[in-house]
């Protein structure tokens, strides 16, 4: 780091890192209501989980700023930025642990991006059809992944600004990967039980998935139990004192956000964006495409399983039900994958702030470009590669402005419209070749 880069940090880091400070001192001195937990930026409006991690950044903070000695820490500077400043030696500090969590992250998703297109490489070597040659494929992968991991709002997310959007999106995408790769389901299932609120968006793929894989409604609720026994078992100070402001707070479906952050309804007067009837629309549009992604899912399952395999997964009990775990379903990487991101990317149309980038890493690159019809291939690639440039350009001005906005929708609305259009068409029809493994 140069000898300026601390101020510039701090200028950067701003309020919501002070607030995140602020709301764990209130935590660590004793407070347990969750109404009363707040910073500057608002009230805490995140899971329990949020504050036991920033509490052991904050302990790691105090930590590496008392090595400079007591002597500096008596001079009455602000070590731990809750007055909106943060001593340059406890934000190094922090900022190797989010270089961690980086790395790893980064390692995980390009995993899963291997994962995925071996996948495609197998069904294209089982197809008789003329395709692209598969090194169009493979070089519209690199060009997905070195946008997406060159992107500046990405390394602010996770180095820069020290949101709590990093250490949620490395959790997730390690429970995906443990699940895709590694099929390790209980482990996977864990890990994910532990990640945030944020992540509420990829839950209807995973019901899905577990649904799919277990055939029964039964088994599909007890699996779902450990989500809510590990949060439990981590809100469970608050539960006990508070129970009503911790979930109204940790769980705030009610949310308003506030216009300056927007990203994608710049264009839109403030008054409309902060109305109920707009959320209400907005609520409305995504529960629609969910259906409608429900739909087709059922569609393709009935025509590779059947009408009567796929009635099953709405029933109650199955023959899946005993402890045999060799009578589970065994789904493909590849499509593990795609159904867990899919319902996260539809969610795009709906509000877009600055942390996006880190949630829709994988999405975009993945889904445009897993595609199997020969026809349209060339210009699913195309449009693709087209719509991640207009998402990297739009996220990456600050503040966003009416044709950044613009920009974004556009390259949201084309890429799910178009891209997924093919998708539908060729991919999904073939669930046959590419739902079950082995």
């Amino acid at each position: 780091m140069t000898r300026d880069t601390p101020t510039l940090h701090r200028n950067r880091l701003g309020g919501l890192h002070a607030s995140y400070m602020q709301e764990v001192s209130a935590y660590q001195n004793g407070e347990l209501d969750y109404v009363n937990i707040r910073g500057d930026t608002g009230p805490l409006v995140y899971p329990a989980g949020f504050l036991y991690l920033y509490s052991w950044l904050k302990s790691l903070a105090s930590d590496a700023a008392a090595a400079v000695g007591k002597a500096s820490m008596e001079s009455g500077e602000d070590f731990l930025g809750l007055d909106g400043s943060t001593s340059p030696i406890a934000l190094r500090k922090i900022q190797w642990v989010f270089v961690v969590m980086y790395l790893v992250n980064s390692a995980v998703v390009m995993a899963l991006y291997q994962r995925v297109l071996s996948g495609m490489r197998q069904r294209q070597q089982q197809r008789d059809e003329q395709n692209l040659p598969f090194s169009a494929l493979v070089w519209a992968w690199r060009i997905a992944m070195g946008i997406t991991f060159l992107s500046k709002r990405i390394h602010s997310i996770f180095v820069l600004r020290l949101f709590n959007d990093a250490p949620a999106m490395l959790l997730l995408n390690l429970s995906m990967y443990l699940v895709a790769c590694c099929d390790a389901w209980a482990l996977g299932r864990v890990v994910f039980a532990f990640d945030q609120f944020e992540c509420v968006m990829f839950t209807p793929g995973l019901l899905l998935l577990l649904l799919q894989r277990n055939g029964s409604l039964l088994r599909t609720i007890r699996h779902l139990a450990i989500y809510a026994v590990v949060q439990i078992v981590l809100g469970w100070p608050f539960l006990s004192t508070y129970p009503v402001s911790y979930i109204k707070k940790a769980f705030e479906f009610d949310r308003v956000f506030f216009f300056k952050w927007t990203v994608n309804w710049k264009f839109l007067p403030e008054e409309l964006f902060v109305s109920t009837m707009w959320a209400l629309v907005l609520l409305s549009c995504h529960l629609g495409t969910l259906a409608w992604l429900a739909t087709k899912w059922w569609n393709a399952s009935m025509t590779q399983r059947g009408r009567a395999k796929t009635r099953e997964w709405m029933c109650w009990t199955s023959k899946n039900d005993s402890n045999n775990n060799s009578l589970l379903a065994k789904l493909s990487p590849e499509y593990l994958v795609y159904t867990f991101i899919c319902p996260n990317a539809s969610l795009s149309i709906l509000l877009l702030v600055l942390t996006f980038p880190a949630a829709v890493a994988l999405d975009f690159p993945t889904m445009g470009t897993d595609t199997s019809c020969s026809k349209m291939m060339a210009f699913s690639l195309i449009v693709s590669t087209i719509a991640i440039f207009g998402v990297k350009y739009a996220f990456n001005v600050y503040p966003a402005t009416k044709t950044s906005s613009v920009v974004l929708e556009i390259s949201v609305v084309v890429s799910n419209a178009v891209v997924r259009r093919v998708q539908w068409r060729g991919r999904m029809c073939r669930m046959g070749r590419g739902l079950l493994r082995g």
